[in-house]
C-alpha cells in the first residue's frame, strides 16, 4: 500500500476512539502515556499485550496481510515513535517512506510482536486498523450491543447470535474485513464459527 493510500485512510479515521466503546473485551487502546520499561523496549507483558498479540496470531496468514496493508502509516508511526521507541529505531528511522508498506509492516509485526513478544506494537496495529476502518468498527459495536449494552458483560456469543452481526455487516463490508473485526477485537464466538462462517478465509 503506498505512502499516498494510506494518507488518504488517515484522512477519514477518526482521531481517537472513545474509551469506553471497547468490543466484548476487545484490546484496549495504548494509552499515550504509556512507555516501554527501559531504553531496549523491554517491558512487562500485560493481558492487553496478550491479548493482542493472540488476535494477530489467530488471523489467517492472507487476512493479517490484508490487515498491515490497511494500518495507516502516518499515524501509526507517528504512535510507535512516542511509545515504542525501540522498534521505531530499529525499523522506521531513516527508512525511506517508499519503503515502508504494508509487506514490511507486515515482516516487523511478526518479528517483533510474534517473535520478541511485543504487546504494544501489536495493541497499535489494531488500534490503528480500527481507526481506519472504523465505519465498520462502529457497526459491529452497535450490533454486539444488541446483545447486551454492557459488552464486557457478554461472556459469548452463540453461532446464531454470530450469524445475526454478520448478516447485518455483510451487505456493507467485506468478509475479509468482517472476520478481521471479529478476531482483533475479541468478539466472544466459539473458534468453529469463524470455518462455518467463513468458510476458505480461514485458511
Amino acid at each position: 500500500m503506498s505512502t499516498d493510500e494510506n494518507a488518504a485512510a488517515e484522512s477519514t479515521a477518526p482521531a481517537t476512539l472513545p474509551a469506553d466503546e471497547s468490543i466484548a473485551a476487545g484490546p484496549s487502546a495504548p494509552s499515550v502515556a504509556a512507555e516501554p520499561a527501559n531504553g531496549d523496549g523491554a517491558k512487562d507483558e500485560g493481558v492487553d499485550d496478550r491479548d493482542a498479540i493472540a488476535a494477530l496470531r489467530a488471523l489467517p496468514a492472507r487476512l493479517f496481510s490484508r490487515l498491515c496493508r490497511r494500518i495507516p502509516l502516518r499515524p501509526f508511526l507517528a504512535e510507535l515513535e512516542k511509545l515504542d521507541k525501540a522498534v521505531f529505531f530499529r525499523h522506521f528511522k531513516g527508512v525511506r517512506p517508499q519503503k515502508i508498506d504494508g509487506p514490511y509492516l507486515e515482516r516487523v509485526i511478526r518479528k517483533e510482536a510474534f517473535d520478541r513478544n511485543d504487546g504494544m506494537l501489536a495493541q497499535l496495529a489494531i488500534f490503528n486498523w480500527d481507526e481506519a476502518e472504523h465505519r465498520l468498527y462502529a457497526d459491529l459495536q452497535v450490533e454486539v450491543k444488541k446483545i447486551n449494552e454492557d459488552v464486557e458483560a457478554i461472556e459469548h456469543i452463540t453461532d446464531a447470535q454470530g450469524d445475526v452481526i454478520c448478516d447485518a455487516l455483510a451487505p456493507t463490508y467485506d468478509d475479509r474485513d468482517i472476520y478481521i473485526a471479529f478476531v482483533i477485537n475479541g468478539v466472544r464466538v466459539d473458534p468453529a464459527f469463524y470455518p462455518r462462517r467463513f468458510g476458505a478465509l480461514v485458511h
